[in-house]
C-alpha cells in the first residue's frame, strides 16, 4: 500500500488527439500503478496470507490480483474521457455527487488509522520473533512495542521532517528487498495452524481463514485506484490505457506472486525464524521496523490530510499540510486501534479497516461505471459489484460463525 489517496496525480505525456496512444503513456500508467500498489503490503501480507490460507495461499493471491486488476481496468476506462486527473474520491464525486466523495474520504480517513495499528502490531511481532526465535504469542508483550512504534511515527509526523523525493522513490525497492529476505529466512515466522498468534485468529475454519485472507489483501491492493490520477493526465487512447494498466498489473503480479511463491516453496511452512542465525534475524527485524515506521509516518499525515477534506473548504489544513491537532487526533486513533487489537489475529483483523475502505471506494467506482458508462463498462461495473459484495458477505459470515 504505497498510494497516497490525496496526492496530486502524476503527469504524463499528452496526445494531441485523444483517440491515439500518447508516446510513453503506457509506461507512465504502468509505473504509477506499480508505485500505487507496491508498498508496505510487500512486507506485511506474505506471512499473513500464508498463516491464514496455508497451502492455498498462492490461489488467494491470484484471486486478489485478478480482482484488483479488473477494478483498475474498469476505473481506467471510466475516467479516461469523463473526468480530469484526480484521486478516487474526487473521481466518484464528479460522477456520482459530493456525497460519494465524502463517503470515500471518510472511509479512508478511518481506515488509515486501523491500518497503521496493524502495521505496528506486525512490526512488534517481527521484533519479538527475532528475540525469541519463534513466532510470539499475542498479548501484553507486543502492545508496548506496537504503541511505541506508533508514538515514534506520530511524533515524526508532527515534526517538520519530510522525506526527500529520492527516499520515497527508493522506499518500495527497500521494502521489496527486506520482504524477500524475510520470506527466505523465516521472519517473523508462520505459526502452526490453530496456534495463538497476531497473524491469524485460531478459531477460524480453514475456509473462513481463506476468505479472511482474500479480504485483508485489499490492504495490499490499496493503490489499484491510482489510474484515476494518471490516465486522464496522459490523454492516452483506449488501447494505450489498457496496455499501460495491464503492464502495471503484470509488474504487481510479478512482485506479489514472486514473494508468495518463495514463502510457499523456498522454506518450510510453518517457518520459524529460529532456523536463522540471531544476527540475521535482528537485521531483518530492524530493517522491517525502519521501513514500516516510515510508512506509518507518511500514512498518518495522509489520513490527517484526508480527514481535513471532510470539513467545508478543508479548513483544518494549513499552508504546509493538515493542522497539528488533526495529526495528533489521527495518532491517538491509531493507538486506540492498536490497544483494541491486542489479541489473536490482531494484524488481519485490523487490516479489515483499510480493506473495507478499498471495497467502499471500488464499489462506488463500479456504481459510477453502471450509471455513467456504456454497455461494456456497465457490465463490468455490475460484475465488480457482485464480486465485492460476495467476498464481503462470505468474510463477514466466516467471522460471525467463528
Amino acid at each position: 500500500m504505497e498510494t497516497d489517496i490525496g496526492a496530486p496525480p502524476a503527469r504524463g505525456r499528452t496526445s494531441a488527439a485523444g483517440g491515439g496512444t500518447a508516446r510513453g503513456a503506457p509506461w507512465t500508467i504502468a509505473g504509477q500503478v506499480c508505485r500505487g500498489v507496491l508498498g508496505a503490503g510487500m512486507l506485511v501480507m506474505p506471512p499473513v496470507v500464508a498463516a491464514l490460507a496455508r497451502d492455498h495461499s498462492l490461489l488467494v493471491w491470484c484471486a486478489h490480483l485478478l480482482l484488483g486488476g479488473s477494478v483498475s481496468l474498469m476505473l481506467a476506462a471510466l475516467v479516461r474521457t469523463r473526468v480530469g486527473p484526480m484521486p478516487l474520491a474526487g473521481a466518484v464525486g464528479a460522477l456520482l455527487g459530493t456525497w460519494a466523495e465524502r463517503a470515500v474520504d471518510a472511509a479512508f480517513a478511518v481506515a488509515f488509522t486501523a491500518g497503521q495499528a496493524a502495521i505496528a502490531w506486525f512490526t512488534a511481532t517481527c521484533l519479538l520473533a527475532a528475540a525469541d526465535g519463534a513466532p510470539p504469542r499475542p498479548g501484553a508483550a507486543g502492545l508496548p512495542l506496537a504503541l511505541g512504534i506508533l508514538v515514534v511515527a506520530v511524533a515524526a509526523a508532527l515534526s517538520p521532517l519530510t522525506f526527500p523525493a529520492a527516499v520515497l522513490r527508493v522506499r518500495p525497492w527497500a521494502a521489496g528487498t527486506v520482504a524477500l529476505g524475510c520470506v527466505l529466512w523465516g521472519g517473523p515466522g508462520i505459526p502452526e495452524q490453530g496456534a495463538h498468534s497476531a497473524l491469524a485468529p485460531p478459531e477460524l475454519s480453514p475456509h473462513g481463514a481463506e476468505w479472511l485472507a482474500l479480504a485483508t489483501l485489499f490492504f495490499a491492493g490499496v493503490g489499484w485506484e491510482a489510474v484515476t490520477g494518471v490516465v486522464p493526465a496522459t490523454a492516452s487512447g483506449a488501447r494505450g490505457t489498457a496496455l499501460g494498466v495491464c503492464l502495471g498489473i503484470a509488474g504487481v503480479a510479478a512482485v506479489h506472486l514472486g514473494l508468495a511463491a518463495v514463502q510457499r516453496y523456498a522454506g518450510a511452512v510453518p517457518a520459524a525464524p529460529g532456523a536463522s542465525a540471531a544476527p540475521l534475524r535482528w537485521t531483518l527485524a530492524v530493517a522491517t521496523a525502519i521501513v514500516l515506521t516510515s510508512y506509518c509516518v507518511t500514512n498518518v499525515r495522509t489520513a490527517a490530510r484526508i480527514a481535513s477534506r471532510l470539513y467545508p473548504g478543508g479548513r483544518r489544513t494549513t499552508g504546509r499540510g493538515p493542522a497539528r491537532a488533526l495529526v495528533a487526533a489521527v495518532g491517538a486513533a491509531c493507538c486506540a486501534f492498536a490497544r483494541a487489537g491486542a489479541g489473536d489475529g490482531a494484524v488481519p483483523l485490523l487490516l479489515l479497516g483499510p480493506a473495507a475502505a478499498a471495497v467502499i471506494g471500488y464499489a462506488l467506482g463500479a456504481a459510477a461505471a453502471v450509471r455513467r458508462g456504456g454497455p461494456v463498462l456497465r457490465c463490468a461495473g455490475v460484475a465488480v459489484l457482485l464480486v465485492l459484495g460476495g467476498v464481503s458477505a462470505l468474510t463477514v459470515r466466516s467471522l460471525v460463525s467463528a
